[in-house]
């Protein structure tokens, strides 16, 4: 019964995947080379589920499914979600040719499959090609699974190198959405590792015990395809978004700091408002007291004090008030009445939804929704 329901997710996943994937191929709003691989990723993942589906259902045998069916595609998962990473963070980058260097490990399992294969259809297998074929296939596999591991760990630091310099350049987008890609990144280094148990498993005890191992990593990859195109899809739009608006701001960002001159004498102060108005680095969601303390090369509780009694207002306070203004900008453009609020709070410089809304209400006495539709009122 357990078994039967489990397969009836797998199945379910595997449809959903192939749906996801068509959706994405055919849509010429996600027509970007990241959605590509992502969309092989997702038909990747699906093919590989119905494979065994197909298998450990009984529906076809062992023998037909290596014979006819099985297509090593686990061997470039993890080639499909580096370059999906990489290119949807630097969507503006085209395909280099050395990325094809990254699919040599699939080309070389396919090759040995498809010769597998030849040597069934000439009726050439027997005991000896039987055992020289686990050989090698066994091998490879040790291969993908420790290659697989290494692509992750590429991701997350292709990951982390973004966050560092979105940090220090405001002409790229600060995207929250590599939060969610750094915890799949995650997931999938956790998979790749469990990968190596039912497989060794497999190779070395064998009597199927490896077959309930490996649900797990089914069922987790069923879960994993509807993660993917749901986040994948809804993250794409509003990187999108936050493309467009990223453009007016940098439009707008040599006016703004014209008008940014002060009153204020103090030279540390006007080093601090120079850093954080004129150079709009209160756009960076990663900015706090001690960073911008050490930047200016000023102690952070002296910074602290002198914000407090010339600004009147804390260093948060001063920083969220700013990002509000900016926020209201936004707002009030009828270019983007139709995005979504994550975007528009995104590029204001919050890190999350909730904390844009949280300090939106609080400097407003609205929330940004409400402030959005008062602007679309016309006054009596």
């Amino acid at each position: 019964m357990v078994f039967s329901i489990l397969n009836t997710v797998m199945l379910l996943g595997a449809i959903q995947g192939i749906i996801l994937s068509l959706y994405i191929f055919l849509s010429k709003k996600h027509k970007t080379l990241s959605n590509l691989f992502l969309a092989l990723l997702i038909v990747s993942f699906s093919y590989n589920i119905i494979q065994s589906y197909l298998h450990i259902t009984g529906i076809i045998t062992m023998e037909y499914y290596f014979k006819y069916f099985y297509i090593p595609f686990s061997s470039v998962f993890m080639t499909l979600f580096y370059l999906y990473v990489k290119y949807y963070l630097y969507h503006l980058e085209k395909f280099q040719k050395k990325d094809y260097l990254f699919f040599i490990p699939f080309i070389n399992d396919f090759f040995v499959t498809l010769i597998e294969k030849i040597v069934y259809a000439l009726g050439f297998y027997n005991v000896i090609y039987i055992k020289k074929f686990d050989y090698i296939k066994v091998v490879l596999e040790y291969f993908n699974i420790f290659y697989s591991i290494a692509l992750i760990i590429l991701s997350i630091k292709l990951i982390n190198r973004y966050k560092k310099q979105t940090k220090n350049n405001f002409q790229l987008i600060q995207v929250l959405s590599i939060r969610w890609l750094k915890i799949l990144s995650y997931i999938f280094l956790i998979m790749s590792v469990y990968w190596l148990i039912p497989f060794t498993i497999e190779v070395f005890i064998g009597n199927n015990l490896e077959t309930y191992f490996y649900y797990f990593l089914w069922i987790a990859l069923s879960i994993l395809i509807y993660l993917l195109g749901h986040f994948g899809i809804y993250h794409f739009g509003v990187f999108q978004e936050q493309k467009s608006i990223h453009k007016f701001s940098i439009s707008r960002t040599a006016l703004i700091q014209k008008d940014n001159a002060s009153n204020i004498k103090n030279e540390n102060l006007i080093e601090f408002e120079k850093f954080i108005k004129e150079e709009r680095n209160f756009l960076d969601a990663n900015l706090s007291l001690e960073s911008v303390a050490k930047k200016l090369n000023i102690n952070k509780s002296y910074l602290s004090r002198l914000i407090n009694s010339d600004l009147e207002k804390s260093f948060n306070d001063y920083i969220n008030e700013l990002r509000i203004e900016e926020a209201k900008t936004y707002l009030e453009q009828t270019e983007f009445e139709n995005y979504t609020l994550l975007a528009i709070g995104l590029e204001a410089g919050f890190n999350s939804k909730t904390a844009f809304n949280s300090a939106f209400k609080k400097f407003t006495g609205v929330t940004p929704s409400e402030y959005k539709k008062s602007k679309k009122t016309p006054e009596s």
